[in-house]
């Protein structure tokens, strides 16, 4: 049942929605903040909203036109630096739900590393009539925005949304959607296209001319790379990179040298570190100037595109031992950890959002003196740090840093002891 309501709205939860206590629960309102009154058309624990009736003195202009309707976006009409603040306590409250309230002092503030603006950007298009409509999708929905601009983006992407929308053309199935993962690196665009359509000969030899003429310097389709006019590497501590098409890198330039910087902190003087779902190397890279480093990651593509690294900066690394494995299936004992080498003196794990509970319990059973935690999730990050605290470790720093701008996503570095 539908019915119009005027609410106070106390807090904001975690995915960025304002809520409301009412006595019949929680009603969640999307674009509001804490401390206003507003008026909203209710459905069950869900509210639209009308109208702002007494706003927060943090409520600011969204930047973006396609705000409010662009699933992208939840925290635009926030003032940065309390999202920064929201950010951290989101952080403190996943600590606590685990029993590590008396971590908070430890937590620093968020670090705010937008930079630029992300670097690498997951479009869809699909046709609608005659158009191409490219862009995100919007909330809850499959319906999508096309989007002329996005403040949360780097230029060198932005400038190329007409090309895109060109180039998905090219390959768009009669049904369904094509999927656009775009990379700016200093030497252009790599950009990977994944479509279900069947592309003939003639349409990708087009496809190739036309990613050419507008300066792409990578264009792969469907995992193959159809052209390479120049190799699309990004700099890891001062060896050039190319990641897989495709692949997973830091959203922005500004978070990787925030999250590099507190990983070879935490790591400190280790002359033998093990880095755990370890990616292309964007630890391992850097670790590997002052230390032996065991890099374990379950992507073979990514596993080939550091041992290209490794070999482009062999005069200024030292060894790095890479290993194929799936750490979620087959973590590394605490037997290995401790006996490779005469054990290992730092391990850094980097898992994705599911965490890396079965490494950890490996962990909590081992000697290594020091862990690094680097987590896009709270909440699995603060289970997996339960169970080395539990395991004898003590935190001893956690840094959030804020690579995605108005969004309600968060990374954190957590570093931790024996003893």
């Amino acid at each position: 049942m539908t019915q119009d309501a005027t609410l106070d709205i106390t807090a904001l939860a975690h995915k960025g929605e304002g809520r409301a206590d009412t006595p019949d629960g929680p009603v969640h309102v999307p674009f509001t903040l804490p401390g206003e009154t507003v008026r909203v058309r209710r459905e069950g624990a869900r509210a639209q909203l009308l109208e702002v009736v007494s706003a927060s003195p943090d409520r600011v202009e969204p930047v973006c036109p396609h705000f409010g309707t662009c699933g992208g976006c939840v925290l635009q009409h926030m003032d940065q630096a309390a999202i920064l603040k929201w950010k951290r306590e989101q952080v403190v409250a996943a600590f606590a739900a685990r029993g590590l309230e008396g971590v908070e002092p430890l937590i620093e503030p968020t670090v705010d590393a937008g930079g630029r603006g992300r670097r690498r950007a997951v479009f869809a298009a699909t046709r609608a009539g005659a158009r191409i409509l490219l862009g995100f999708h919007e909330r809850s929905s499959h319906r999508l925005v096309d989007v002329s601009r996005c403040p949360v983006l780097v230029p060198e992407i932005v400038d190329l949304l007409p090309v895109l929308k060109t180039l998905a053309a090219r390959v768009m199935p009669r049904k369904g959607e094509v999927t656009l993962t775009v990379l700016a690196t200093p030497t252009g665009a790599d950009l990977a296209l994944a479509s279900t359509a069947k592309v003939e000969p003639r349409a990708t030899t087009g496809l190739i001319e036309e990613a050419m003429a507008a300066g792409i310097a990578r264009l792969s389709l469907n995992g193959e790379v159809l052209v390479e006019a120049r190799a699309p590497a990004i700099d890891m501590g001062g060896i050039p990179l190319v990641p897989p098409p495709g692949a997973f890198v830091q959203a922005t330039e500004a978070g990787e040298e925030a999250l590099a910087a507190r990983v070879l902190s935490g790591v400190g003087k280790a002359r033998k570190v093990a880095d755990l779902f370890c990616g292309s190397g964007t630890f391992a890279l850097r670790l590997a100037r002052k230390a032996t480093v065991r890099a374990v990651e379950g992507e073979a593509s990514a596993l080939a595109a550091l041992d290209r690294a490794m070999r482009t900066g062999a005069g200024a690394l030292r060894e790095i031992r890479a290993e194929r494995r799936d750490l979620f299936r087959n973590p590394l004992t605490a037997v290995e950890l401790d006996d490779y080498g005469r054990g290992m003196e730092a391990v850094v794990f980097d898992p994705p959002r599911a965490g890396a509970e079965a490494q950890a319990k490996e962990l909590a059973r081992s000697k290594v003196p020091t862990v690094v935690a680097v987590s896009c999730n709270p909440g699995t990050l603060a289970r997996d740090l339960r169970i080395l605290v539990d395991g004898g470790y003590r935190i001893s720093s956690v840094l959030p840093v804020d690579q995605f701008r108005f969004s309600p996503h968060i990374e954190v570095v957590a570093v931790l002891s024996r003893g």
